[in-house]
């Protein structure tokens, strides 16, 4: 299983501080189709482009988010970009 966290806005969108994704391995991508599942609210948007993913504490935008990065026993952080204009 991966455990995954969610930090700041991303846990009243959820209404939850935490989850588990059953699989063995999975790609960012599949991590993100995974939470907009997930998320109470129908348009939560889940995209790397307003959220970090960390995986056991990297940047996942330093790695491909394509192949089946994320295994077993990792955890990974979702962090909510918040900026002002």
């Amino acid at each position: 299983m991966i455990l995954i966290r969610l930090l700041g806005n991303c846990k009243k969108v959820m209404g939850f501080s935490s989850l588990l994704l059953e699989k063995q391995s999975a790609s960012i991508n599949e991590i993100v189709s995974f939470l907009e599942k997930s998320a109470l609210e129908s348009k939560a948007n889940f995209s790397l482009d307003n959220h970090l993913l960390v995986v056991n504490g990297v940047d996942s935008s330093l790695l491909d988010t394509n192949e089946p990065l994320v295994q077993n026993g990792d955890t990974v952080t979702v962090v909510p970009i918040v900026h002002g204009g």
